[in-house]
């Protein structure tokens, strides 16, 4: 991985601040919930206080003191009439939860929703009966199928089920000694596929207060015993009271209504008997609601940064049992209801119920009479938080970007520092070992100036003995030329005197190596003329094609034991160069491939041409290149014969032909020839030269 890379990545860790900054605003934000619920609960406790003072308001009613849990039905107040078409549709508008009714395997055989308008009240009964049996009019009983029976203060009303019509309400009269319908009962039936439904009214003075629901299921119209009901008439056979808001204590709750408080008490069963109040502002909510829906994306982002634990949604308005049926002080937070317009699922509510018990004495603890649960929204608390944390997004970000715009740019000027140090590294030393200029020197004394320094002190010990190196072959030629020239005239004065066999055998072998090592001498001092001769070579132009023409017919007189062709476009092939080096780089080609390739084969020299280059080629038959020799062929005193070092190679030949090569711009190569039955040497010359000097 680059190091640029590597900084920005590192500069991630700059992310560190704004996660921090959100944990910050989360223990702010828990904090400040915790506020909200403390003050709520004073504010219960006070209402409590007031209500545990002064019983009547909340419990005017002591009929209601130890009937049974259960038995009590809840009258919502309506807004309109509904109509009693029995089908139910007003019902299902309003939304109002209804009360199941189970039958002896707690199984829910029906529910029914009651309500109160005027001085009427209204009754919806929905039951499960995929099989139900109506009301067989040739039968003498009151009701030979399903049976609803309503129940009051002071009569008992069978109701026959039908599948389709008005409501026939009968009862007992004692004084005349049979039943008769109530005319005063009025409803509708209507049947459906998973059952039927009943809509019904009556007036409030006829329940005397009282009322008590049985749902009687039979599976034929045969009058038998019903194979399950469910009721809400308790064991004592006396109806349950009917639960409505209480005006007083309504008027009583307002003196502590606040601004986006709500305030609900209570009964000891959870029925609800006044409500002040609102948890938002509705106005509010419906002014800003197309500016809240522009604002969603936002919203839900900070309320997933800040969010905490997943809130269950408030039921409905509805509030659960944990904070209706307990003697305990109960906290809790909600989602709003998913009905909620302007922030659905998402705006957080808190509530706190608050027990209303009378003072006890030393002796009893007095009943509960109900609870006070204060509701208010965290709108405004969230808003606070969720502007904080735009804030601190904002700084956080910004110093973020800022660190790493830094990061990114000193990378990038250190990466540039590398590079260069790079680039100067690879192109110090040329192919032959030179230096090539000065290496760059640093200007800041750190770590990558001090490498630059060592660097450049290396490369510096390095030219030096490349120098040395340089001078020794002519350093030695010189020193063993006069040792050499001794001991060459004293073999010849041994060879002119008289000698036996032996003597003359090893007089003629100290000849022969001395000889040897002159030629050796030579070609030293030939390659370090020529080399220091080929910067001063004069260039002319001349046609390659003529050049390459005669020395193929000079290379196929000296050499007659092979054969030499020649492939080459015709007419004059112009190009600008030293016709002599050149000449002196193909003999070097050309004797390198006589000493590889047997007798009577081919040696091939090619000519090709093209509008940017010419390609001079030399290819032979023999043994091929040893693998990774195609470029150290070319480096001085590197030969891959075979021979024992008895001729005397050096390896100059080819170094020499690499060193004209570079002198002409161009680049020589060797490889196997695709055939794999020889060797092919390559020279790649540039045209486009100069036509003068």
């Amino acid at each position: 991985m680059k190091l640029r890379r590597q900084l920005v990545l590192l500069s991630l860790c700059t992310l560190a601040l704004p996660w921090a900054g959100c944990q910050y605003l989360r223990q702010v934000d828990k904090a400040l919930s915790q506020g909200q619920i403390q003050t709520l609960e004073a504010t219960g406790n006070a209402i409590a206080a007031r209500l545990a003072s002064a019983p009547e308001l909340i419990a005017p009613d002591p009929r209601r003191t130890g009937r049974p849990p259960g038995a009590q039905l809840y009258l919502n107040p309506l807004p309109q009439k509904p109509v009693l078409d029995g089908y139910g549709d007003e019902w299902r508008a309003l939304n109002l939860p209804p009360r199941p009714l189970l039958d002896q395997n707690d199984k829910s055989l029906a529910q029914i929703t009651l309500g109160k308008r005027d001085s009427q009240v209204y009754l919806l009964l929905t039951t499960k009966d995929r099989s139900a049996s109506y009301h067989d009019p040739r039968s003498d009983s009151l009701s030979s199928g399903d049976t609803v029976e309503i129940y009051t203060a002071r009569q008992q009303y069978t109701l026959p089920v039908a599948s389709q019509g008005p409501v026939r309400a009968l009862y007992y009269n004692a004084r005349r000694g049979g039943y008769e319908r109530e005319l005063r009962i009025r409803g509708r039936w209507s049947a459906s596929p998973r059952g039927y439904q009943l809509e019904l009214a009556l007036p409030f003075s006829l329940t005397g207060g009282e009322l008590a629901i049985r749902v009687l299921d039979r599976v034929r119209s045969d009058g038998g015993a019903p194979a399950s009901l469910a009721t809400t008439l308790p064991a004592d056979g006396r109806p349950g009271a009917l639960v409505e808001p209480l005006p007083a204590l309504q008027q009583e709750l307002e003196h502590f209504a606040r601004p986006e408080l709500q305030l609900t008490v209570v009964d000891q069963e959870g029925f609800v008997l006044a409500r002040s109040g609102h948890m938002t502002g509705r106005d509010t909510e419906q002014q800003t609601a197309p500016l809240e829906e522009a604002r969603w994306l936002r919203d839900w982002f900070y309320r997933q940064v800040l969010g905490t634990d997943q809130l269950p949604p408030l039921p409905n308005g509805q509030y659960p049992k944990t904070l209706t049926e307990n003697r305990e002080t109960a906290s809790q937070w909600f989602s709003a209801p998913e009905n909620d317009r302007r922030a659905p699922g998402d705006e957080r509510i808190g509530a706190v119920s608050v027990p209303v018990v009378t003072r006890a004495d030393d002796i009893i603890e007095r009943p509960l009479l109900g609870r006070v649960i204060a509701a208010q929204s965290a709108s405004a608390l969230q808003s606070l938080t969720e502007s904080a944390a735009r804030r601190l997004w904002l700084t956080t970000a910004g110093a973020a970007g800022l660190v790493l715009l830094l990061l990114l740019g000193y990378a990038s000027w250190l990466s540039w520092r590398i590079r260069r140090l790079h680039r100067a590294a690879r192109t110090a030393v040329d192919a032959s070992g030179r230096l090539r200029g000065d290496f760059p020197r640093p200007y800041l004394n750190d770590e990558l100036g001090a490498l630059n320094r060592a660097f450049a002190s290396l490369l510096a010990e390095l030219d030096h003995y490349h120098q040395y190196l340089r001078s020794l072959a002519s350093k030695l030629s010189h020193e063993l030329r006069t040792p050499l020239a001794v001991v060459r005239s004293s073999l010849d004065n041994l060879a002119a005197g008289e000698l036996d066999a032996d003597s003359r055998r090893y007089a003629e072998r100290a000849a022969d190596g001395g000889a040897r090592l002159s030629s050796i001498l030579n070609a030293l001092s030939a390659a370090n003329h020529l080399e220091a001769s080929i910067s001063q070579a004069e260039r002319e132009e001349f046609d390659l094609h003529d050049l390459l023409t005669l020395l193929t017919q000079s290379y196929a007189d000296a050499h007659p034991r092979h054969r030499f062709a020649l492939h080459s476009p015709e007419g004059p092939q112009h190009y600008y160069g030293a016709p002599e080096l050149l000449a002196q780089l193909l003999d070097k080609l050309a004797d390198n491939a006589v000493s590889f390739a047997a007798e009577g084969t081919t040696i091939q020299l090619e000519l090709e041409a093209t509008e940017k280059l010419y390609r001079v080629s030399v290819s032979n038959d023999g043994p091929l290149l040893p693998e990774g020799f195609g470029r150290k062929l070319f480096d001085s005193l590197v030969s891959v014969r075979d021979d024992g070092g008895k001729a005397g190679h050096l390896g100059l030949g080819l170094h020499i032909a690499r060193l004209i090569a570079d002198f002409h711009h161009g680049e020589l190569q060797a490889a196997n020839r695709e055939e794999g039955d020889g060797v092919v040497f390559t020279l790649t010359l540039p045209r486009g030269a100069p036509t003068t000097a």
